[in-house]
This record gives structure tokens, C-alpha cells and sequence, in this order.
């Protein structure tokens, strides 16, 4: 259903431009020298017996000889669009009526916009007939003829009898809608439901389509022609299947109640939809870009990249998510590029737009996996914790790392029992002089050195572990002659007192320590003697010398 609020907004705000738009206008015209015609009305008064005469401005008339002016301005050309050339005339009429100064006082002015508004309200009120509005399609396409989605009747051109001959076509398909306020705003009354229906189609499957730049709205003597604002469609068309229109009505259901509520989805749509409306997928990164980070970037458990998260929601395998995550890296490198004026080095196998193409493919599956209920819950966490879960798969499946081939690695193996043969080769001890080598090399074979073989008939190994749990080692007990040279410290008996622990002696003369001749032997290496100082070192002399 097509509600009246945006309706009235954009037609009371393009009222009031008029209003200011035409005042100065006339204001420069009766500058110019144009006149404002007058009547002449008589005033008959009961307590006057002659007639009163007074000058009535013909304001209407004044603006009905000024249309050509009017309809050079910008807000009469939309209000116009809004509703019609009698609704933007007769609001100016109504404005200044009986006036001969074109001034727009507040109370004057919002008198005639809520008379404009109430007529239209009035209008749907009170049940009158819808009107019927016209508005080709273009680079539709499919095998039915007629489909209803969004409140839009989409028919092929041909089965549509009295459609104008502008808008009918051999394949052309009509989105027609029929709405009470049609008559008095045709563009603004039907943009809401073409707006959904081209939300629905564009979210459904990848394609180009959009509506002409010209509509039709049915008057009282036939079709009236009027603009849309739309802008130019994107190449490639768009072409439905007899299997998809049973899911496309279902899709258009379920977008419409989800999109209400989820806030977040209906910002990611509208997003997506202003990429659609580009002329070019180059102007569309922005929008796309913009949609993915409204919806995955930051937050989250782990902080994931952006790329990471988009691969880990929309593509199942490994291979598809870094396939998917290269294509995100791509697109803000290019993003980065056009912001700064750079140029981009596209890659072999992906041009910028095929992968501005790819990203909005990306877009639409996690907007409607979105829609269809697949996708649900914080996003970010979700994709975060897919992430996770397949890095710790990753470490799992991992083989453990190998010991390496070094020597203390590797426990030898055993060696056989039985004859163990050692090969012996003799080598000369005499150092080769250059008359052996050349003799050597005059020789055609050289001989073999005689070897002498030496059989083994029994190896005892040593066991690395005893397998005898009775077995101990007990060590020998040491010759008394390998014993190690004994020093001062072992020998000395009792307790040692060493010099920074021991007490300080303040002795008197009669208290002397008397040291036997074994302890004064045992320590005299201790304090080597000095050599004899016993130098005689005369006075030196010195001769004094005058200069000459």
C-alpha cells in the first residue's frame, strides 16, 4: 500500500520553493514594465445612495499570461511532476488572489499549501476512482505473461489494450500501478511501490533492470506523459525463469517482513540499492563496500579482517572462502586507489570489474540469506567463531613435527650375532716423491694393497638397559695409590676456622700459638720467602754547569 507521507512531504517542500520562486519573478516582471490588469467593481452601500467604485487586481488572469515564465522554474517543473500544471497554477492563485503585491506572508502561504494537501487527502477519502499509472520496464524479462509483486502488475506490452503507443512495445514489459492519489501525484504516488518492486527483483538474482525515464498517467481525455527522474540501466538485462517466479513472490514476502524488523538489513539494502542505481559498477563500490561493513566489520570475539568474516559467512568450502576473501582485499585496494587518484595494477586473472561484479554477488547472498532467515544473530560473533573453529581443525589434522636425522636421535641397532670379519688395509708410511707419481700414472691398472683379515668369533655387546632386576652395581673400592693427593685441608683435623669467621685475637705477650714442625711444612708453600733485599744504593752526585 502507497502511504501519503512522503507524498506530501516533497510536494508542501516544493510548494514552498514555488512560492518563493514565482513572488520574485512577478516582482521583476511589473519591474520590467509588464502591467497587472484591473477591474472595476462597483460596491453598493445602504447607507449610500451613490455607488462606490474600486480597481480589483486580476491576479489570476496576470498569472495565467505568465505560464511560459513559470514553467521555466525549477519548483514548478516539480511540482508539476508531483501532481499537475493545474495544482502548481491554481496553488499561485489561491496564494495571492485579489492582490496586487506578491508577498508570501507565513499565515497566507501554509492557508495555501494545506489546501493543496487537503484536496489530495480529500481525494483518497472519499473512494474515488484509482487512477492508473504506466512506467515501461526495461531489460525485463520473462516467459509468463503477467506477474504481481510489490503491489505492481508487471504484463507484457502486448496484452495491455489501451496502453499508449509510446510505452507499448513487441517486448516490452509495463509495471503498472493503480493508486487514489495518482490523479494530482502521479510520480510521487507510485514511487514508493516501483522502489520495492525493483528492490525485490534486484535482490533475487543478478541482472540489469530499472524503469524508463517517462511515464503514463490515465486522465480524463486518454494518457498523460510524465517523468520519472529515473537514470540510465545498467547493460546485461535481466531475465527470469518459469521456475523462479513461484520463489521470487515467496522471497518478496519474506523480504518485506524481515526488512521491517531488522534495522540493519533494511540500512544494508538501501545501500545496495543506491550501488544498483550507479550508472557504472565502477561508482558502485562505495555502496557495496559500505553495506559489508555496516554488517561485519568490528566487534566480534576475535576481532577478525573484514575479508576473513564475508568468506566465513557466504562460502562453505576452503577453496570458495579464500577465493571470496581475496575478491573483498581486491575491492579495497581498488576503493584505496580511487580515493587517493593512484592507478590500479589489476591481476592477471581479475579485472576491477569483475571484481566489483563478484563483490556484489557476495552482497546479495548474505542479503538474502538475511532475508530468508538462514543467516541470524550477531553476525560478526557467528562468522568469528566459524573462523575459529576451523583454525582449531586445522591444528588437529596437522601431523606432528618429525624428531629430525641427527645421531643422538636414533637408538643404534643391535648387531647380529655371530663371525664379525674386520678388513685391515696397510698403508706405506714413506710420503710420495714425484718420481713414484709418475710412475704411477705410466702404470695402465694400479695394484691392490695387500689387506690382512682379522675374524671375530665372538662380540660381546653391552646392554643399554639390564634386563636383570637383581642386578646391581656395586662400584670397586679404589687403590690406595690412585687415591688423590691429599692437601692441607683434608688433612687438618677437627673443625677448620676459617679467617673471616674466627674471632679476633687481641693476645698478650704470654699468649703465642706455637706451631709444630709438621703445620709450619704443611703451610710454608703458603708464604713464599721473598728474595734477599740487601741493596746498597749510594748518593747520587750531580755537577752543576754555567752556561758559557
Amino acid at each position: 500500500v502507497t502511504t501519503l507521507e512522503s507524498t506530501s512531504e516533497r510536494l508542501e517542500e516544493a510548494l514552498r520553493r514555488l512560492a518563493v520562486e514565482a513572488a520574485d519573478m512577478f516582482e521583476d516582471l511589473l519591474a520590467t514594465g509588464a502591467e497587472l490588469p484591473f477591474d472595476l467593481q462597483v460596491s453598493e452601500s445602504e447607507e449610500s445612495i451613490l455607488p462606490m467604485y474600486s480597481y480589483a487586481p486580476l491576479t489570476a488572469q496576470f498569472i495565467g499570461d505568465n505560464v511560459a515564465e513559470l514553467r521555466r522554474l525549477e519548483a514548478f517543473v516539480e511540482v508539476r511532476e508531483l501532481s499537475s500544471e493545474e495544482v502548481a497554477t491554481g496553488f499561485l492563485v489561491g496564494l495571492w488572489d485579489g492582490r496586487s503585491e506578491f508577498d508570501i506572508a507565513g499565515d497566507r502561504l501554509k492557508g495555501a499549501i494545506d489546501g493543496v494537501l487537503s484536496s489530495i487527502a480529500s481525494t483518497g477519502a472519499g473512494g474515488t476512482p484509482a487512477g492508473e499509472v504506466i512506467v515501461p520496464l526495461i531489460g525485463f524479462h520473462m516467459p509468463a505473461d503477467e506477474i504481481v509483486l510489490d503491489g505492481v502488475r508487471i504484463a507484457r506490452a502486448e496484452t495491455v489494450a489501451d496502453a499508449p503507443l509510446d510505452a507499448a512495445g513487441p517486448k516490452n514489459f509495463l509495471a503498472i500501478v493503480s493508486c487514489g492519489f495518482a490523479d494530482v501525484a502521479p510520480a510521487a504516488a507510485v514511487a514508493d511501490d516501483l522502489r520495492r518492486a525493483l528492490r525485490t527483483l534486484r535482490l533475487f538474482r543478478p541482472g540489469g533492470v530499472g524503469i524508463s525515464a517517462h511515464a503514463w498517467v490515465r486522465r480524463a481525455d486518454g494518457w498523460e506523459r510524465f517523468g520519472t527522474g529515473a537514470g540510465r540501466t545498467r547493460n546485461g538485462g535481466y531475465r527470469l525463469t518459469g521456475n523462479e517466479l513461484d520463489e521470487l513472490n515467496g522471497f518478496s514476502r519474506l523480504l518485506t517482513e524481515r526488512g521491517a524488523r531488522m534495522p540493519s538489513l533494511s540500512w544494508a539494502i538501501s545501500r545496495f540499492e543506491l550501488g544498483n542505481e550507479r550508472a557504472s559498477l565502477i561508482e558502485a563500490l562505495s555502496d557495496y563496500l559500505l553495506a559489508l561493513r555496516g554488517l561485519l566489520e568490528g566487534g566480534g570475539t576475535t576481532g577478525a579482517g573484514l575479508s576473513a568474516r564475508v568468506g566465513a559467512m557466504i562460502c562453505e568450502g576452503a577453496e570458495d572462502r579464500e577465493h571470496a576473501r581475496l575478491c573483498v582485499e581486491r575491492a579495497l585496494q581498488i576503493e584505496r586507489k580511487l580515493m587517493s587518484g593512484a592507478r590500479y595494477r589489476p591481476t592477471a586473472d581479475a579485472s576491477p570489474l569483475e571484481v566489483i561484479a563478484e563483490l556484489e554477488e557476495l552482497l546479495r547472498r548474505l542479503l538474502k540469506g538475511m532475508a530468508t532467515g538462514e543467516l541470524t544473530g550477531d553476525l560478526r560473533a557467528a562468522a568469528d567463531e566459524i573462523l575459529l573453529s576451523e583454525g582449531m581443525q586445522a591444528a588437529s589434522a596437522a601431523p606432528p613435527p618429525s624428531m629430525g636425522e641427527t645421531a643422538e636421535w636414533r637408538i643404534p641397532d643391535p648387531v647380529a650375532e655371530g663371525e664379525e670379519e674386520i678388513e685391515v688395509r696397510k698403508v706405506s708410511d714413506e710420503a710420495p716423491t714425484a718420481t713414484h707419481e709418475a710412475h704411477d700414472a705410466s702404470q695402465e691398472a694400479p695394484r691392490d694393497t695387500p689387506t690382512a683379515r682379522i675374524v671375530v668369533t665372538d662380540v660381546e655387546l653391552p646392554d643399554i638397559v639390564s634386563t636383570d632386576e637383581t642386578n646391581t652395581f656395586v662400584p670397586e673400592p679404589a687403590d690406595a695409590e690412585h687415591d688423590e693427593k691429599a692437601d692441607w685441608f683434608a688433612s687438618q683435623d677437627g673443625d677448620l676456622e676459617w679467617p673471616a669467621f674466627a674471632s679476633p685475637r687481641r693476645g698478650r705477650p704470654d699468649e703465642h700459638r706455637e706451631l709444630d714442625d709438621d703445620a709450619s711444612d704443611r703451610v710454608r708453600y703458603l708464604f713464599p720467602v721473598p728474595d734477599a733485599t740487601d741493596w746498597d744504593v749510594g748518593e747520587l752526585s750531580y755537577e752543576n754547569r754555567r752556561p758559557s
